[in-house]
């Protein structure tokens, strides 16, 4: 019959059956509390490969099962990768701490601050960009406020439009060093436990401000769906591109702090500020708050097919320097390629305001065009200043005081406007209606941020 089991298949089960047996009986994989796991039967090296791919949660989890794994995941390699897994610039030592656990430790669950380093601020009209970095050195976590100093500008003279006004730009882009934004340091680097390995949504932060009264705390932002519809109490605003959104801290919209880790975004947070001259420091009516959110790496990162994304910073006249957002889109589908070599550009442009001001405020579009490519090219220009930059149809946005929130007291409007498109670390802005060129330059990050 077919369900009977032949002699040879049968003796080929029992000699499995056995083989499998005398692997449990040499491994004493038996029930019992004391029996030990087949997996610290491993060599080290095999045992830390498979560590290696293990969460930091998932790593303490494992020291929790038995003496043996305990010195395993405690191994300062492992500690090591994990750290600069969150570093944009890897260290090689754990600074003022003991170990790398420790260090990680220290700072748990803020390493995706300096992981993401851009963070731009939801202060009214204005804004506010950071840059965020681990400083092995103090063994801190930092943020400062990115300033500009357009200096002393000279005038030019555009041959091809003598009355245009041009004013040279040449910024001094830095970190406002002497006001710290986010400061987190671990005030007992030598003890073996650290402050943060109890879960608290706010943090206070000991910083210099203190001397004056003025203290801080950082609160982490709830990464669960909301229900909050109205994209004023958003942040990021619906014009930056964004994969999550959380509720800004304004009047009239409520707030829910994360209640663990795994509720906590990695892609925002808030800063409180308050003031108070008596000896309670907790923050009262005074206190004042911000949402700080980054931005996606592949939005600000040049690439050879689209050279002009990145942070910008322009000369906006009596509002001083502005930082923008430039988002290089894909070219039209129908638009016939020039250029093979990639020289030619091509796509869309679109600047968006990081910081602003009363007239177009952060979040704001300031300049857009809908093609750098054939389609959208006015002329390759012959006159100095702008001699063989590519001059494009563009659109600048202008509003009267009082634009708030995308409503205007005075209406905003586009205006037909020109990109000389100098290079791709230059760009100058051609108000026609107003007869006046602005400047906007590419801002390092990564330089600013080794300072």
């Amino acid at each position: 019959m077919a369900d009977v089991v032949s002699s040879s298949e049968a003796s080929a089960l029992l000699k499995r059956r056995k083989y499998i047996d005398d692997i449990l009986h040499d491994q004493q994989w038996t029930r019992t509390t004391h029996a030990s796991s087949i997996i610290d039967k491993l060599p080290a090296e095999i045992l830390h490969s498979i560590l290696s791919f293990l969460s930091p949660h998932d790593l303490a989890r494992v020291s929790a099962t038995c003496r043996a794994l305990t010195e395993h995941a405690s191994n300062d390699l492992l500690w090591n990768r994990l750290l600069n897994s969150h570093l944009p610039f890897p260290i090689h030592d754990p600074g003022p701490f003991d170990t790398f656990r420790r260090l990680y430790l220290a700072h748990l669950p803020y390493w995706f601050i300096p992981q993401n380093k851009i963070w731009f601020a939801d202060n009214e009209h204005t804004g506010n960009l950071i840059l965020a970095r681990y400083d092995n050195r103090r063994g801190v976590i930092e943020a400062y406020r990115l300033i500009a100093d357009r200096g002393s500008p000279e005038f030019q003279v555009w041959d091809a439009h003598p009355d245009v006004m041009i004013q040279s730009f040449h910024p001094t882009v830095s970190l406002w060093l002497d006001d710290p934004v986010l400061l987190l340091k671990d005030m007992e680097p030598s003890e073996p436990t650290s402050e943060c390995q109890t879960w608290m949504a706010e943090r206070k932060m000991h910083m210099p401000a203190e001397a004056n009264h003025l203290f801080n705390s950082l609160i982490l932002c709830s990464n669960q769906d909301t229900d909050v519809q109205e994209s004023g109490h958003l942040w990021p605003p619906p014009t930056i591109p964004s994969k999550s959104r959380v509720v800004r801290s304004i009047e009239d919209v409520d707030v829910t702090d994360p209640g663990h880790w795994s509720e906590a975004s990695q892609e925002a947070f808030r800063i409180r500020r308050w003031t108070n001259f008596r000896l309670m420091i907790s923050p009262g009516h005074n206190s004042a708050m911000i949402t700080y959110s980054t931005l996606d790496p592949t939005l600000y990162t040049p690439t050879k097919a689209k050279p002009y994304q990145g942070i910008w910073v322009g000369d906006y006249s009596a509002h001083g320097c502005e930082f923008l957002l430039i988002i290089q889109g894909d070219p039209p589908e129908d638009e016939e390629v020039e250029d093979k070599t990639g020289e030619v550009p091509s796509g869309s442009l679109h600047a968006l305001k990081l910081t602003g001001d009363p007239n177009v405020p952060r979040g704001e579009t300031t300049f857009l065009s809908s093609d750098i490519g054939p389609k959208g090219l006015i002329k390759v220009g012959n006159e100095e200043p702008f001699k063989g930059a590519r001059i494009v149809h563009a659109q600048g946005h202008v509003a009267g005081l009082g634009f708030h929130d995308g409503e205007s007291l005075l209406a905003d409007t586009y205006i037909s406007s020109q990109l000389i498109l100098v290079s791709t670390e230059y760009i100058a802005h051609y108000w026609q209606e107003m007869g006046h060129i602005s400047y906007y330059r590419r801002v390092d990050i990564d330089t600013l941020l080794k300072t």
